[in-house]
């Protein structure tokens, strides 16, 4: 858990005031570097966006909270630099990586975090964060591996490689995980640029799902390499499943919403879409063949250990009641 040097909040979303928001956080982040030596050093740590690859991770050691006086004297501060550090490694609340506990969750919030700065963004993420007031909290979203890296999800890892891309240009990221590489190669194919072009003209949802799995099948796409599919194609696996019309007519033909869920949060971890569309499955079944510590689990994974079982439990069967 860490809290922010600075955070700064609105209640209006508009773009107005996000951008009044913004001018007030920069001045309140040079105000404190001018005047905390401390601050100054380690917010100098943080990359501005250019020479990324000759930028070096310190030693964990240096962010360890200290008594450290700020300076006497006040002394300048490149604004050119500084605003390259803020752009680069501000953290909204909006995120698709992140939850908000407080009330009045229709706060825009905006701040700088010094050690979640360096967690680098995947299309895999193994790891959400947790608003907590001016805290932020780094929680894993999935089993990590002994020396596996944490990583956070800069771009919406439910949506498609296209439109992944086009967010990417955006940040300055030219993603070539694992996952892009390979889809980068199946949506090359007609194939999927068909269900792609079906999608767009309003084919059944069902049909567009029940077409994706036995083209899988057919290019004997397995494991990860399905959720990934899978997690591309969310929005169309989630309009069929909440749809009456497309469930009666391919609910036998297409996988149960555990079974896609299951491979989906295998390879992006913990979702809260995920864990809405199991919980909606569990109030349509009254929680038939649906084991319980599933919904936990996920729960876990979105919300962290935050909120203990016995509480998770009564979230989770409010929301459900609803």
């Amino acid at each position: 858990m860490e809290r922010s040097i600075i955070v700064g909040g609105v209640q209006d979303l508009g773009e107005d005031a996000q951008l009044a928001m913004w001018k007030n956080f920069i001045h309140k982040v040079s105000e404190c570097v001018g005047k905390c030596a401390r601050t100054r050093g380690l917010v100098g740590l943080l990359s501005c966006g250019e020479n990324e690859d000759e930028l070096e991770v310190p030693d964990v050691g240096v962010f360890r909270p200290e008594c450290v006086e700020k300076d006497e004297v006040e002394v300048g501060v490149d604004m050119v630099e500084l605003v390259g550090v803020l752009d680069v490694n501000s953290l909204t609340e909006d995120a698709v990586s992140a939850n908000v506990l407080r009330r009045g969750n229709d706060c825009y919030g905006v701040g700088l975090w010094l050690l979640p700065s360096f967690i680098n963004h995947s299309c895999c993420p193994n790891a959400r964060r947790l608003h907590v007031g001016d805290y932020l909290v780094v929680h894993a979203s999935k089993d990590l591996k002994a020396g596996e890296e944490v990583t956070f999800a800069y771009l919406d890892p439910l949506c498609g490689l296209s439109k992944r891309r086009e967010m990417g240009i955006n940040w300055g990221i030219h993603c070539k995980c694992k996952r892009c590489r390979f889809e980068g190669e199946v949506f090359s194919k007609v194939e999927i640029r068909e269900i792609e072009i079906g999608l767009e003209r309003g084919m059944d949802v069902g049909g567009v799902v029940y077409k994706l799995e036995e083209q899988m099948k057919r290019w004997k796409v397995r494991g990860k390499e399905k959720g990934y599919l899978r997690a591309s194609f969310w929005e169309a696996y989630c309009e069929a499943y909440r749809s009456e019309r497309a469930m009666k007519r391919w609910g036998r033909r297409i996988p149960s919403v555990e079974a896609v869920v299951d491979s989906i949060s295998d390879v992006v971890g913990g979702d809260h879409r995920l864990l809405k569309m199991l919980m909606e499955e569990m109030k349509k079944s009254s929680g038939a063949g649906l084991e319980r510590e599933k919904l936990f689990k996920m729960a876990r994974d979105v919300f962290g250990k935050v909120v203990k079982k016995q509480a998770m439990k009564t979230l989770l069967e409010l929301c459900i009641a609803d």
